[in-house]
């Protein structure tokens, strides 16, 4: 069923080039009918800024979005830093008619959202776990293995953002990786699902060149600020079933638009500027 909010995303995906702003049926129902499970305090906030080629046929014309890392003694949480303060805005409302009202408030908008996405590290434990919306379909969960990365180490360094980094390269993803490490930051962390070296990656990079995230500031929270796991009727699945969900929303984009009440042209223009987002950070579908 599509309703106002509905309208809100495929509007939005026009309006910003079809960026993901709220990509399930009822973002106000994950509000008030889905908490968050504490799991633990955040010791520090990691901000990067990532730089990401959208369409792999333009080149030279990149977009940037900030992401957050939060790191607890044995869990993290990834997720971009829009999306954080646009959950943290909409748990403010108190009902349906509330959360309408934040989300149409022109003076002090709802960030826009490119990635909705939100990985947690070692949660459960040697695992990371993904959960993301897919329109159309639901909210989907799937677990990996948190060792997913066989990293080489090199002998090259450099300052990396202040730090004395370490290079070190790994395939992912169908795409190989160039990471920068510092021991100067003991977190065996990173963006994304990036892990497992012996010092935080302050900068990681595809050989394309189509992402790069780069290390922005390490701090503390100035209050008890939780890691929090949305406790949701997700639909558990593989890897690769969340990408053939991903996939037919892709497929069916019009049939979205149409079903939202948008009339056939705006509906070519969805699909356009869907054909340009075709550049995933994960190329494999496995």
């Amino acid at each position: 069923m599509y309703n106002f909010m509905n309208k809100i995303v495929l509007v939005r995906y026009i309006g910003f080039l079809f960026l993901s702003v709220i990509s399930i049926p009822s973002f106000a129902q994950t509000i008030f009918h889905f908490p968050k499970e504490n799991i633990e305090l955040v010791e520090h906030i990691v901000t990067y800024s990532l730089e990401f080629q959208e369409d792999s046929m333009h080149q030279n014309f990149k977009r940037q979005e900030d992401m957050l890392l939060f790191i607890g003694s044995t869990v993290s949480r990834f997720v971009s830093y829009n999306y954080f303060i646009g959950d943290s805005m909409a748990r403010t409302a108190t009902s349906q008619e509330d959360f309408q009202r934040i989300a149409s408030d022109r003076s002090n908008p709802l960030p826009i959202v490119r990635f909705r996405y939100e990985i947690f590290k070692n949660y459960p434990k040697d695992k990371q776990t993904f959960i993301d919306s897919v329109l159309g379909s639901g909210k989907f969960k799937f677990e990996e293995d948190i060792g997913l990365f066989k990293w080489e180490l090199l002998n090259e360094t450099a300052i990396i953002s202040g730090f004395k980094a370490q290079k070190a390269t790994t395939d992912f993803g169908g795409r190989t990786w160039v990471a920068w490490f510092s021991t100067e930051i003991p977190y065996n962390d990173g963006p994304y699902k990036f892990n497992g070296l012996p010092g935080l990656i302050v900068k990681i990079y595809d050989t394309r060149l189509h992402y790069s995230f780069e290390f922005v500031s390490i701090k503390k929270p100035g209050y008890d600020l939780f890691i929090g796991f949305p406790e949701f009727d997700y639909i558990e699945c593989s890897k690769k079933e969340y990408f053939k969900a991903k996939d037919a929303m892709r497929d069916n984009i019009i049939s979205h638009a149409k079903t939202a009440g948008l009339n056939s042209e705006v509906q070519q223009k969805v699909a356009k500027l869907m054909e340009r987002r075709n550049n995933p950070i994960e190329l494999s579908r496995k």
